[in-house]
């Protein structure tokens, strides 16, 4: 039983260090995945209300230039 004492007394404080450094990894881990899915989320965010932005911009011209404008504003895009 002394054996077993003096064992645990010398492993037992390598294992509890190994135990906290997988632990610190394991957290970090996880901070990471989380700030990547908030970075995609607000990624995403700017190309949707860019995307909303383009489209009015675009009904805009619509509008401004009168009967017939798509077929024109096609025409004139397709040559940019």
């Amino acid at each position: 039983m002394a054996i077993l004492a003096a064992l645990w007394g010398r492993v037992g404080p390598i294992l509890i260090a190994i135990g906290a450094v997988l632990l610190a990894i394991v957290t970090f881990g996880a901070a990471q995945r989380r700030a990547g899915r908030q970075d995609a989320a607000a990624e995403a965010t700017t190309q949707t209300l860019q995307n909303a932005q383009v489209r009015h911009d675009i009904e805009d011209d619509l509008r401004r230039a009168g009967p017939g404008a798509a077929d024109r504003l096609r025409d004139q895009w397709s040559r940019d």
